[in-house]
């Protein structure tokens, strides 16, 4: 649900605000709800930034931005919930898995909705590798 909200923002700001809608080829109502979603979860939990992937805006680590939210939760998962042998195995802090944990525990579902994404999106990725191999063995036997 959306409700409308009147802000007042200076004209440089405001500027610079349509000129990124523009070449993000959104709407500057929709950026601007995008920057103080993020902002207000970035103040809650400033281990954590947002960055654009080729899947859209993601939570990450804010020290290390290559390396997902998603991530992390995958791999404590795997880990049996373990945080040190998850902060081992990025060669990251405690802290930082716990930031990661306490972030997670405020936007479970939307975490869980994009890592099954993600994890759908390597098997059907190992399908396809699969599937070419077979191929290349069927050719390679036929030659």
């Amino acid at each position: 649900m959306t409700t409308p909200f009147s802000l007042r923002m200076d004209d440089a700001t405001r500027e610079e605000l349509l000129e990124q809608a523009e070449r993000s080829d959104v709407s500057s109502s929709k950026l601007a709800n995008r920057y103080v979603k993020e902002g207000l979860r970035m103040d809650k939990h400033p281990m954590i930034a947002f960055k654009t992937t080729p899947n859209g805006r993601r939570a990450v680590l804010a020290s290390r931005p290559g390396l997902q939210v998603i991530d992390i939760i995958g791999t404590w998962r795997g880990e049996r919930q373990d945080v040190a042998a998850t902060a081992r195995y990025f060669q990251s802090s405690e802290d930082e898995v716990q930031a990661v944990l306490h972030y997670y525990a405020d936007h479970k579902d939307e975490i869980d909705q994009d890592l099954k994404a993600h994890l759908e999106a390597q098997e059907n990725y190992k399908h396809v590798l699969e599937q070419r191999e077979t191929r290349t063995r069927h050719r390679v036997a036929k030659a």
